[in-house]
């Protein structure tokens, strides 16, 4: 599947669950902006404020090396509105 940039897609690692804009991929790698890590907690999932839990809060995008990624897939609409309700601040 081809994803167009912009596009906000799931990647799921051996690491794990991933949401973020698309913006590239090659024969190596793929780069998402605005990355969130899904995490599941008491209320249920949500996203988490990094990539890791010891990196940096928010960075501005992530590179994937192939080699690590499960599969990539459309995210769907309602992971979509709360990503980008997380990403833009704004509640719609």
């Amino acid at each position: 599947m081809s994803y167009s940039k912009n596009d906000v897609v799931t990647v799921i690692t051996v690491a794990g669950e991933y949401v973020g804009k698309f913006v590239s991929e090659d024969t190596s790698r793929l780069t998402i902006a605005d990355p969130k890590m899904l995490v599941n907690g008491e209320q249920g999932m949500g996203f988490g404020t990094g990539v890791c839990v010891t990196g940096e809060a928010d960075p501005a995008d992530m590179t994937f090396y192939v080699g690590g990624l499960v599969f990539v897939a459309k995210t769907s609409e309602a992971v979509v509105k709360a990503y980008r309700e997380a990403t833009s601040g704004l509640i719609t």
